[in-house]
């Protein structure tokens, strides 16, 4: 029997595990936590602190014939992952779907390592003691933190730097980041744009000048997260694992990868769907050993190019885009976004999610 070993418990790979469980193959999955997050819901834990609106057990939402080892991984070889207190595990192919590492308050590392309750309640002192809430990066995780901060916090001020002129970046088009901006502004956040932030030690400059703040964030990206390897070729210069359009890895086709593990550069729940299906077709084509596959569209690297998206502004705000088939772009009301995301986070999905 074929065994298909899925690193990464996550919206990406619980959901990989339980499609692989129809193709008969034995599926194990390995995770360093026993729980799964829903990172775009985490942006809310420091205010409201339920970690039942962020995370789900993997127990609960995985199908029972799913081998499941709670570990970390220390090596991955081109035929088996070590584990810390585990026995090698061999496979016949390989899923990594380990995400990326990010900063607070949306860092699963150190809810993995603390537990959520802690880590909701370490995230949500930090914003209640501070007065002065000072975040750097304005992209999607900028904005929608800002938007948070700003609405639960109306007393406080809430600065946001971005480096760019416009907020988001060239892949949103122009109603939609000014859009963000405006309703940033109508709560009163201190917009700092154009102009790059330089952190030095414990302080934050622009041109020359300290911004003063007691809570500074740092929303400038994530980083991919691979799982340690021995795998020569299997990351790029960023840490990402290299893909090829049918979600395997470049050095070794029996690996495959999804989710900001990779070096895709879409990113986001807009299209994860069709990557779900893409990827388990994939793999289901290759054990049989038949070669119908199917890919994805691989935008060069580097480049903006317009993508369905939404972005919240808190609870109540938020803007998007959506790109019609022949590359047309328009914007998203507001109120379609709250009512899809900004009002709940996809939170009341999460079980549905790994189906």
């Amino acid at each position: 029997m074929t065994h298909i070993v899925v690193i990464g418990g996550g919206p990406y790979g619980g959901t990989v595990a339980n499609r692989l469980q129809k193709t008969g193959a034995k599926i194990t999955l390995i995770s360093r936590s026993e729980k799964a997050l829903l990172l775009p819901a985490m942006i809310r834990l420091p205010f409201h602190k339920d970690p039942s609106r962020v995370s789900v057990e993997l127990k609960d939402i995985l199908n029972p014939n799913i081998e499941l080892i709670i570990d970390q991984v220390v090596n991955v070889d081109e035929s088996q992952v070590d584990v810390g207190a585990h026995d090698p595990v061999s496979f016949d192919r390989l899923v990594i779907a380990t995400g990326a590492v990010w900063g607070d308050p949306i860092a699963p590392h150190k809810y993995q390592q603390n537990g959520i309750q802690e880590y909701a309640k370490e995230v949500a002192d930090l914003g209640e003691k501070a007065n002065n809430i000072v975040l750097v990066g304005g992209g999607a995780l900028g904005v929608e933190l800002a938007g948070e901060y700003a609405y639960h916090f109306p007393k406080k001020s809430i600065t946001l730097i971005h480096s760019e002129k416009k907020l988001l970046d060239a892949s949103a088009i122009d109603k939609v980041r000014d859009s963000v901006e405006s309703q940033l502004r109508g709560l009163k956040v201190k917009l700092i744009l154009g102009k790059k932030a330089e952190i030095r030690g414990q302080s934050v400059f622009v041109d020359g000048e300290e911004v003063p703040y007691d809570y500074l964030i740092k929303t400038t990206g994530p980083k991919a997260n691979p799982p340690v390897s021995s795998i020569k070729g299997l990351v790029n210069e960023k840490n990402e694992i290299i893909i090829n359009s049918k979600f395997q890895a470049e050095c070794n086709p029996k690996i495959y990868a999804i989710g900001d593990v990779t070096n895709y550069p879409k990113r986001g729940l807009v299209s994860r769907e069709n990557w779900l299906s893409i990827i388990t077709h994939n793999l289901n084509e290759d054990i049989k050993g038949t070669s119908n596959y199917r890919t994805v569209d691989c935008p060069k690297q580097g480049a903006k190019s317009k993508s369905t998206f939404a972005v919240s502004v808190g609870p109540e705000g938020g803007a998007g885009q959506y790109i019609l088939p022949f590359g047309c772009a328009f914007s998203l009301p507001r109120f379609a976004v709250v009512k899809a995301k900004s009002s709940t986070l996809f939170y009341s999905k999460l079980n549905s999610m790994f189906i």
